[in-house]
């Protein structure tokens, strides 16, 4: 038995750490030409479909460590009352938007340039992939490390934590 005990750690252990699937920066970077948006005429429509939606409720976005992004497959998903979300534009910016959905009527904050235009960062550190936030002037305004990605037939959920707070 204790064989049995000392060859699962020394074989199957490893095997079981290995094979949990790593967060990649060309995997984040799939997910975000996915998530862009598409442009008529030069020109796109917010809020967009495709948009990275955050829960906002409380101002939880701006308090949370934890945040988790939904990316809808389908028809936005109006569950959440109050929302953030990220709009893709080009491959690394986007535009962030505020909507209130509970209250009558439904309202979406005005996008203002260059205020609410970001654009990101991707890159790996020590097994990790993180995504820093920088406004118009290149300064970094947030940080994340990108726990991990759930994909399923409705939507892909993608968690984050913030590396620290402005």
């Amino acid at each position: 038995m204790k064989k049995l005990i000392i060859l699962y750690i020394v074989f199957l252990f490893p095997i079981f750490l290995f094979a949990q699937s790593k967060i990649t920066k060309s995997t984040l970077r799939k997910i975000i030409r996915e998530s862009k948006v598409e442009l008529q005429d030069g020109k796109f429509t917010l809020p967009s479909n495709k948009a990275w939606v955050f829960n906002n409720a409380d101002s939880l976005y701006f308090k949370q460590d934890t945040l988790t992004a939904f990316l809808y497959k389908s028809l936005k998903h109006k569950s959440l009352c109050e929302s953030i979300d990220w709009t893709f534009y080009r491959k690394k910016s986007f535009i962030r938007g505020s909507e209130s959905n509970c209250k009558e009527p439904p309202s979406r904050k005005v996008t203002k340039y260059p205020e609410d235009y970001f654009t990101i960062a991707i890159y790996p550190v020590e097994n990790e992939t993180m995504i820093d936030v920088l406004r118009y002037d290149k300064m970094i305004v947030e940080s994340f490390i990108i726990l991990n990605i759930k994909e399923n037939n409705e939507y892909t959920k993608i968690k984050l934590i913030r590396r620290f707070k402005v």
